[in-house]
């Protein structure tokens, strides 16, 4: 039987030095470069950073070793890394206007440049059911994790508690953010090329920025241990800020959440939201359903299967319609929006909404034409990556 406890790493105390060193290597700059690039080959400073790779890549090693604390002798200080002023971009997503920030590609590559650096030190000690912007931490870990919870152990899932961190990357304080990663870095070279990333930032961590949702999980480390020791029996699962706690008790996970709001209030100086639920989980009684099912990722959970978010529902139903408007203009397909129903369709056969899909997809969109475009149009891009930039790929 798994455990919350099964998927916490061993509490280790090792100290991690040397990490500038590790950012002004070649490979490490290099490997950064062609992950950053990624989708981005269209952009001209991309285009012309392949034309020059090699001379961008030692441009770049000089920049990372020149940018040292104040008061460390460097060679070459007008070389050091300088972040842009940025003003952000407001978007709608998730029923919200949220600020997203755009850097440069040059303060990109620096971000990833530190996250190949820290990746390893973070995923080693988070939580294994904290997903969300870490690799091979997606959704679908999370909900494997708790249908295999609820369907083998259904005394122990009785009750669920439910809750989030208000304005959680707004409300987190740099100073605080640097005191958790000196825990472990004891590299203060590195910690100021970090701390210089944010500096535009005294409170809150910006969207948009890569570094952004990776020091973010960082930072949550202690409480989802916390949460796993006082736990016991049951099973907890973190999406970036938003957290499901399944257990046996529910007098226990109202204790639970009082010493979460504590931990963070005094430890982070952050909130949990007052719109928390702590309920009975959904179970059949004499054939009439009682409780009331977790709604987490995009998914709801219930005793007996797993369906999608309604919101989820209605934004592929409307995406199926406009395709089948332009299908029947005899107007092209656009291919975000063969894209888009592509992705709703992992939802659909990843969950018990095959119904729905045949009722609201299917007589709109053809599946198989869509896969054709995209394949069409990604056979394009591969050609033209082939052409444009064959050098970097030999390099690589």
């Amino acid at each position: 039987m798994q455990t919350a406890k099964s998927f916490l790493p061993e509490e280790s105390h090792k100290q991690y030095k040397y990490l500038h060193r590790q950012a002004c290597q070649e490979e490490i700059i290099r490997r950064a470069y062609l992950k950053m690039r990624k989708g981005k080959t269209h952009r001209a400073e991309i285009q012309y950073i392949d034309e020059h790779l090699d001379e961008e890549i030692e441009k770049m090693r000089l920049v990372i070793v020149n940018t040292k604390p104040p008061g460390v002798p460097v060679e070459h200080p007008e070389l050091a890394f300088r972040p842009s002023h940025k003003q952000p971009r407001l978007v709608f997503e998730g029923g919200k206007w949220r600020k997203i920030y755009m850097p440069p590609a040059y303060e990109q590559w620096v971000h990833h440049i530190i996250i190949a650096v820290l990746e390893p030190i973070i995923t080693r000690s988070s939580y294994g059911l904290s997903c969300g912007s870490m690799p091979k931490r997606g959704s679908s870990r999370g909900k494997k994790a708790i249908e295999r919870w609820i369907r083998e152990n259904p005394k122990q899932s009785r009750y669920f508690a439910k809750c989030d961190i208000r304005h959680f990357y707004d409300s987190i304080r740099l100073e605080i953010l640097m005191r958790e990663l000196r825990v472990h870095i004891k590299d203060e070279w590195f910690l100021y090329l970090i701390e210089l990333c944010l500096s535009d930032f005294n409170r809150g961590v910006p969207l948009g920025y890569y570094i952004s949702q990776w020091l973010a999980n960082y930072l949550l480390e202690p409480m989802d241990r916390m949460i796993v020791e006082e736990l016991g029996a049951g099973i907890f699962c973190r999406y970036a800020d938003d957290l499901v706690i399944i257990g046996p008790n529910k007098k226990k996970l109202h204790a639970l959440l009082r010493s979460i709001r504590m931990m963070l209030g005094r430890r982070f100086r952050l909130k949990l939201k007052r719109t928390y639920t702590v309920a009975k989980f959904d179970y059949v009684k004499r054939g009439r359903r009682i409780g009331r099912d977790i709604d987490f990722m995009g998914f709801r959970f219930f005793r007996d299967r797993t369906t999608i978010r309604k919101a989820i529902m209605c934004a592929a139903t409307r995406k199926a319609t406009q395709i089948a408007a332009r299908v029947s203009a005899g107007a092209a397909v656009y291919r975000k929006h063969a894209a888009a129903i592509l992705s709703y369709m992992g939802w659909f056969e990843a969950t018990a909404s095959y119904g729905c899909y045949l009722r609201w997809i299917k007589p709109k969109v053809k599946i198989k034409t869509m896969k054709r475009i995209i394949s069409k149009l990604q056979r394009r891009a591969n050609e033209h990556d082939r052409m444009e930039s064959g050098a970097v790929r030999v390099c690589a």
